[in-house]
């Protein structure tokens, strides 16, 4: 027979049953936090990638999984030029946007509070407009007759107005200062954690000012860098409404075809399969840029 339980192991029982259920509620009340969170990515983010790949292996007329419509778009050239241009906007912005962030960044780093506040606010502030507040602003100002051919006409570097609206170019401008802030922010708080120290010690050991930022600030900000390119190059390749209002269908962009394909025409196979092609490539450029930034992040040469 079974001998009961002594008093001490019954204590010794409840309390690990206890312990269990302080265990059991504790994981309870996170799950119950992060089940909003988890909804969501569900509902606006799994569930839709699952439907782009769905429509995007279906065919009429053909049954099971089938790889046609990848196959058509990767071998047409229209496609394949559109898809370049793409990556290649996407690139260049975020090298226009770098060029301008990091001296900004720098600068921000060495002044007072006041001048601080001034900074990120001039560059927050078309963050409180709409994409398209800011896409009609930069038709005024790109126009013929807008801001900055005025001042070419009137200080006489120009006899006539550039053609910058319903261009490249244009659109470059335009999208490089929509994607500032998100690549001033990482600079910044890159920059932020760096001592200060390490740059004036440079210069004392025979380093000009010059090369003590090229050799000690700027490997060490590589984390910045890589946050902020990878913002803007994500945010550049999927934009829409810039690209068109300032380019004026005058080229097309990788969301012009999806758009096309999905509202104007209604084919929304290809459609799916522009946008898993633009998503792939646009996770390897993103992949490409953090093994980059994890190999320079102590300076070129680093294990």
């Amino acid at each position: 027979m079974d001998r009961p339980l002594e008093p001490r192991d019954q204590s010794l029982s409840t309390s690990g049953a206890r312990a269990r259920r302080a265990v059991w509620s504790r994981q309870l009340r996170l799950w119950q936090l992060v089940l909003p969170a988890t909804l969501f990515l569900v509902v606006y983010f799994v569930v839709p990638l699952g439907m782009l790949f769905y429509f995007s292996v279906r065919a009429p007329g053909v049954s099971g999984v089938t790889l046609v419509h990848f196959r058509k778009l990767l071998t047409d050239t229209f496609f394949l030029q559109t898809l370049g241009l793409s990556v290649r906007l996407s690139l260049e912005v975020t090298a226009v946007a770098l060029v301008l962030g990091f001296p900004l960044a720098y600068l921000y780093t060495r002044l007072g509070p006041v001048w601080r506040l001034a900074i990120l606010f001039v560059t927050l502030l078309p963050l409180l407009t709409s994409a398209v507040v800011r896409s009609f602003a930069w038709i005024v100002i790109l126009g013929k007759h807008g801001l900055i051919n005025t001042v070419f006409i009137g200080t006489g570097l120009t006899d006539g107005p550039v053609k910058l609206l319903f261009t490249l170019d244009g659109v470059r401008i335009a999208l490089a200062q929509v994607q500032l802030p998100f690549m001033l922010l990482p600079l910044i708080n890159a920059m932020e954690q760096l001592d200060p120290s390490l740059e004036h010690a440079a210069v004392s050991l025979g380093a000009s000012q010059a090369r003590a930022f090229f050799k000690v600030t700027v490997p060490l900000s590589a984390p910045g860098v890589v946050a902020g390119a990878i913002l803007s190059f994500a945010l550049t390749i999927s934009a829409f409404i810039t690209p068109v209002m300032v380019g004026g269908g005058s080229f097309n962009v990788m969301p012009t075809l999806i758009y096309q394909s999905a509202i104007v025409t209604l084919d929304w196979s290809t459609a799916s399969t522009t946008a898993l092609i633009l998503l792939v490539v646009a996770l390897a450029v993103v992949w490409g840029g953090m093994t980059l930034g994890r190999r320079f992040r102590y300076g070129p040469g680093s294990a």
